[in-house]
């Protein structure tokens, strides 16, 4: 007698409400290439009372319907079902998303050819309402520096419509939290990331995202990123002295406001930045490549002014300030004013000399 050996592999949909973007998820789930999977789908106290008979319809035996007695919110009910799922691998899919044929089956050979990989995503393509393609998302995460900095810039470097886990993984990092509400899918990534897990990015389309005005992420922006703030805030928090967190977090969400007149600050940033640095590659043990990866990440979203900043630190502040402008064009907040005063200042410096004459 043959015995069939049980699926390492479930995909799990939580619902609330969904419809009539439902359907096109569940079915796309039923109709994968790979075929041996649990699909756990989980309602969450729907108020549509049409939600449930409408999973119901549905007898694939793959299916595995759980319906909550009261509404739990995202982030408890994905960790009630870490409580239920007992498969290697667990695979999201969002009730508005739709899977493309090969999902599955090219999830798991990643996973397979990348056995220090705890969580993955794959390239996607965003859609309406209607369906139309409307934007594609395309990433590489070649190593571990590629995963923690963007977390420390507020920054979630993968995408979780696509997201998949190894199981026991993410259990042992602690599930989801609600306490942050709206960025749980952030704070549980910066958690990941912060306790030395790899992530990777499977380079093909897998998933349609679905983006629409009813979506969580359009509704409750605002929310989502001050607790987006917050993470990234108590990951540097973890990484440098409290009294220097303020100023980096800023600094890296591109939240600091400088002036012609900052040239200490900056100065000080640079310092700041370098034993940041430092502190990562003592605590997570980074390899040369890693480190590259860093550094290359946080050149890219704050610009070359502390990189080469030994070259034109003996510049007056005005000047310093331009430079730094000019090799940091991300931090130009008001460029006519920049001129402006630069202009004056050679002026200023200009009529200075001649007096001097």
């Amino acid at each position: 007698m043959q015995f069939k050996s049980k699926p390492t592999v479930t995909v799990l949909t939580t619902v609330y409400n969904g419809l009539p973007h439902l359907k096109q998820a569940i079915e796309s789930t039923l109709t994968q290439t790979y075929e041996d999977f649990n699909y756990l789908i989980i309602d969450d106290a729907s108020s549509d009372q049409e939600v449930v008979p409408f999973i119901e319809q549905y007898k694939d035996k793959r299916i595995n319907l759980v319906v909550n007695d009261k509404n739990l919110g995202v982030s408890r009910t994905f960790n009630k079902a870490l409580e239920i799922i007992d498969t290697d691998i667990l695979i999201r899919l969002d009730q508005d998303d739709v899977s493309l044929p090969n999902r599955i089956e090219e999830l798991m050979k990643f996973f397979r050819e990348h056995e220090e990989i705890s969580i993955v995503c794959s390239w996607e393509h965003t859609i309406n309402s209607e369906g139309k393609r409307i934007r594609d998302w395309k990433r590489e995460l070649s190593n571990y520096g590629d995963f923690i900095s963007p977390i420390l810039m507020g920054i979630c470097p993968i995408w979780h419509p696509s997201i998949a886990f190894r199981t026991e993984d993410l259990r042992e990092s602690g599930g989801f939290n609600s306490e942050y509400v709206r960025a749980e899918d952030f704070e549980v990534t910066a958690r990941l990331a912060m306790k030395r897990y790899h992530a990777g990015i499977c380079p093909k389309f897998l998933v349609l995202q679905r983006e629409h005005d009813n979506r969580q992420s359009i509704q409750f922006d605002d929310i989502q990123f001050e607790t987006t703030k917050r993470v990234q805030r108590e990951c540097l928090e973890e990484l440098m002295p409290l009294k220097n967190v303020d100023l980096i977090s800023k600094f890296l969400m591109l939240d600091l406001k400088l002036d012609m007149s900052d040239k200490q600050l900056v100065i000080e940033l640079n310092t700041l930045m370098d034993n940041l640095k430092s502190e990562m590659n003592q605590r997570f043990k980074l390899t040369s490549a890693e480190m590259t990866s860093i550094g290359i990440n946080f050149n890219r979203r704050i610009g070359y002014g502390l990189k080469f900043i030994r070259f034109y630190r003996f510049l007056p502040s005005y000047l310093f300030m331009t430079v730094f402008y000019f090799l940091s064009p991300t931090y130009i907040r008001r460029l006519k004013d920049i001129v402006s005063s630069t202009l004056n200042y050679l002026m200023e410096f200009k009529y200075k000399i001649k007096g001097n004459k």
